[in-house]
């Protein structure tokens, strides 16, 4: 019996191993996708319309910037630039995408902060501005889950942390990569989901 039982742990351990290598392989495998050029495509559903988002990512590193498409019946488009500082410590998101060039010094855009980061890493919450630097203070719980979508032609799952809070329930998603911790979801009322990334 206790070889019996030898065998089965050893198994489960194996499969353990397994599953956190392919998951470490597949958050390789977006993070080298992550580079200037490389196109997300969302799928948003607002004010009962349905379209796609193509963004397509023109800088990354201490500064992040971005250009944005919208597919029928939206047919908007426009730019996002987030500044050192933005990346850095900004705890309030934009999410207007109205057809204009936006420069975010203490806002983020489809991406979270270092410090987001650290506040859900650390204590598995954070405080932030949901709609805007001017808005008011969300606490936002999470809980981690995981996340499919398609990268260069192929299916893949990423953790991710899952923030809720509010009153009604907002959702933020989150890709748990330190590198690039782009939103994965949001549900503020209308929704956007990352549905491929493709160099």
């Amino acid at each position: 019996m206790q070889k019996i039982y030898a065998v089965l742990i050893s198994f489960f351990c194996l499969c353990a191993l397994h599953i956190n290598a392919q998951d470490l392989a597949e958050l390789d495998d977006y993070e080298k996708a992550m580079k200037p050029g490389v196109q997300l495509t969302y799928d948003v559903t607002a004010k009962e319309k349905n379209f796609k988002m193509v963004v397509t990512i023109k800088k990354l590193g201490d500064e992040v910037s971005f250009s944005w498409k919208t597919s029928d019946p939206d047919n908007k488009s426009g730019s996002v630039t987030m500044s050192n500082s933005a990346i850095s410590t900004a705890k309030a998101f934009s999410n207007v995408f109205n057809g204009s060039d936006n420069k975010l010094d203490k806002e983020t855009s489809l991406w979270v902060s270092k410090q987001v980061c650290t506040d859900v890493t650390g204590a598995a919450q954070t405080s932030v501005k949901i709609n805007g630097a001017s808005d008011t203070v969300t606490v936002m719980g999470n809980t981690m889950s995981v996340f499919n979508f398609t990268l260069n032609g192929t299916g893949v799952s990423l953790s991710g942390w899952e923030l809720e809070g509010g009153n009604p329930k907002r959702t933020i998603d989150v890709l748990e990569s330190l590198k690039f911790p782009l939103i994965y979801k949001l549900d503020l009322g209308w929704t956007m989901v990352l549905t491929d990334i493709k160099n």
